[in-house]
């Protein structure tokens, strides 16, 4: 067995301690990975959901299932146009009835002059349980699933 440097990890620790959270996720992500942890997806909260965190775990090879933050700096090329997501929403139809979702349509996130890259993700649009009026919007960046299938594993995020 290695012997651990306490110095080194007590220098470590300071260094994330003083970095932005944004920065300590894909620290910590790289450090999972390292180890050999594997997942099939990494879920994040509207927190951490903003594109260059997408396309940083998109490029180590992670999918991501996540919660947009309705900001209007945050944009997503939808239809050859920068758009946040409250545009998006209102430039489409949305679905009607019981449909469990409202919304579905691909984007592309991350700006290849900042985020070094730009990847495909689909948007989907959803009611929000406890204001039937609101929505809320989930990305991910696999593009082989469904809607629902989306759906339900972001739901299993609020199980942990």
């Amino acid at each position: 067995t290695k012997k651990i440097d306490k110095r080194t990890i007590a220098s470590k620790r300071r260094i994330m301690a003083q970095s932005k959270g944004t920065d300590v996720v894909i620290q910590l992500l790289d450090q999972a990975l390292k180890a050999g942890l594997t997942a099939k997806y990494v879920m994040f909260d509207t927190w951490f959901s903003n594109p260059h965190q997408i396309v940083q775990s998109s490029q180590r090879g992670l999918n991501v299932i996540a919660m947009v933050k309705k900001s209007s700096k945050i944009t997503y090329e939808f239809e050859g146009k920068r758009m946040n997501v409250k545009q998006i929403f209102n430039a489409c139809k949305k679905r009607r009835g019981r449909s469990r979702y409202l919304l579905s349509v691909p984007v592309k996130v991350g700006d290849p002059a900042k985020d070094g890259a730009q990847i495909d993700a689909r948007i989907v649009c959803v009611r929000n349980r406890s204001n039937r009026k609101d929505w809320i919007a989930l990305i991910c960046t696999d593009m082989t699933i469904d809607e629902n299938e989306i759906i339900r594993i972001y739901g299993k995020r609020w199980d942990i």
